[in-house]
Parts: structure tokens; sequence; C-alpha cells
């Protein structure tokens, strides 16, 4: 697309940052007391085929950083650091921590022997962040209703498959109600993206939805489905399954861990990961 989404995005981005200085939580960590700046440290690994026989595997170490800015604001960033092995050739690439698709001129030229070829790539990931306002709380009779916008960085390197190279940005909205002790939930974005020459991006839908149970005062156990519709031209959407516990160990710090299973080729086969949040 042209520079001027760039431009767009990269100012949108600093603008981002700057609201990330004023202190407090974020969404994402309010089960943790009081009102302060929290950092997430988490270890994720997924593995598929991704409709290529790529027999990928992705070793994502996303650092995470939860803030809010004014009044009900709340900001996110994301910055992932990245072990991935797959097949020679296969062309995938790290759409986020945990998805992936296919570009860089897949399959093109490729031989018995590269085809066999195992290539292990290490970096940094594509960062991105999620800024978001509580417009409605959940009360007795409303939802909590949250617009939001989302924001990516495509500091990931396409030619050794670690991002897309394609920056994105768009608006979306999560919902949630308190029905007893348990939760239900969802989400939803609409991501406009570009493009390059070996990643085709398309603008695309993205989707969370689920419900979880307060088991005990300090563990929550949910159950949801996410995915998008295809982020890159003749790719598959992504969909999958996710099984997740959050656990408070204590005024500071929680924990959270999941398993997940997916349902089409863009998605991982299987994956898993777990994540300490510790609050300032």
């Amino acid at each position: 697309m042209a520079l001027n989404f760039r431009n767009y995005i990269v100012l949108f981005f600093c603008l981002l940052l700057a609201a990330l200085s004023s202190p407090a939580s974020a969404d994402t960590t309010a089960s943790l007391a009081g009102e302060a700046p929290a950092i997430g440290i988490g270890l994720e690994i997924s593995h598929g085929d991704y409709g290529a026989g790529a027999d990928a595997t992705l070793v994502a170490l996303p650092l995470r950083l939860f803030f809010s800015g004014y009044g009900r604001m709340d900001a996110t960033l994301e910055v992932p650091l990245l072990f991935l092995s797959s097949r020679a050739d296969s062309g995938v690439v790290v759409t986020t921590s945990g998805g992936f698709g296919r570009g860089r001129a897949a399959g093109r030229g490729s031989t018995a022997a590269t085809t066999a070829a195992t290539v292990r790539e290490t970096g940094v990931g594509d960062i991105n962040a999620t800024a978001g306002w509580t417009l409605v709380e959940d009360g007795e009779k409303t939802p909590r209703i949250r617009p939001t916008i989302s924001v990516k960085l495509p500091t990931g390197n396409l030619d050794r498959g670690l991002g897309t190279g394609t920056y994105e940005a768009g608006p979306g909205f999560s919902i949630s109600k308190w029905i007893g002790k348990v939760q239900v939930f969802g989400e939803g974005a609409y991501i406009f993206q570009d493009s390059e020459p070996n990643y085709p991006g398309r603008n695309y839908a993205s989707y969370l939805g689920g419900a979880g149970i307060q088991a005990t005062d300090r563990l929550f156990v949910s159950l949801f489905v996410k995915g998008s519709s295809a982020r890159a031209q003749g790719a598959d959407s992504q969909a999958e399954g996710r099984l997740k516990v959050n656990f408070i160990q204590s005024r500071r710090i929680a924990w959270e861990m999941y398993g997940s299973a997916g349902f089409t080729d863009a998605s991982p086969d299987i994956g898993g990961g777990i994540m300490m949040t510790y609050q300032f």
C-alpha cells in the first residue's frame, strides 16, 4: 500500500508509547490487586505442518508490558523473541507469536535436497501494541464494553520467516459479563494491512470468544476459540481452541498457562504456553 499508510502506523505507535508512561494496570492483569504497571515474561511452543509439510516448530519468549493511561484507558505492548525451525522452502512466516502464514515465495525452485533440509532462525518478531478504553463497566444489567485499537510493526525479518514484513492497524472491541462465578467474553477486530512482494498481505477480521469459571479465589479456568479470516492472498483462515488457567500466587505475582489445538492449516496443530506476570 502507499507509504502514507505506514507513516500513520508509525505515528500512532509513537503516540501509544507516550501514553504508556502513565501508571496503572491493564485489563489483562485486572485480577491482581491495585493499580500499577505490570510486566509479563512467557514461554510459548507450537508445532504444525501448515498445509505445506513445513514440520515447523516455533518457540516464542514474549515480553509484555501492561499499563493504563488516564481514567479507564489501558494499553499492552508485546515484544517477542522467536526461535523458528521449519523445512527449507516451506515459506512459512510467523504472523503472531503463535500463528503462521505462507510467504517468501513458498516452494519456488525447490528440489528434493532443499525440501528435506531444516532451517533454524532466531530473532525478534513483530512488535504488537493495543490500547483500550472501558466505555461501559460490568454492572447488574450491562456487560463490560471496551473499544480497542491495535498496531503491529514489522520488526520481524520476513526473509527469515520471523515476521510478515507488513504494517497492521485497526479498531476492535471486547465485551464480557460476569454471571455468578461464570464469565462469558468475546473480542473482535478489523485489521488493515499493507502488502509485500513476498507476503501478499490483506485486510482481515479477528475474533475470540468463550467462557470461564472462577473455581476458587485464586483460580480461573476458561475455554475459548480464537482466529481470523485469511491474512494473505491464497492463505487459509486461522482458528484454534484454547484451554487456559489463570492462577494468582500473591498480591504481585500471577501465572497463566494454556494448551491449544488448531483447526485450520494456518494454525498450529498443537501448542501451549506459560506466562508469569509481576505487578509493580
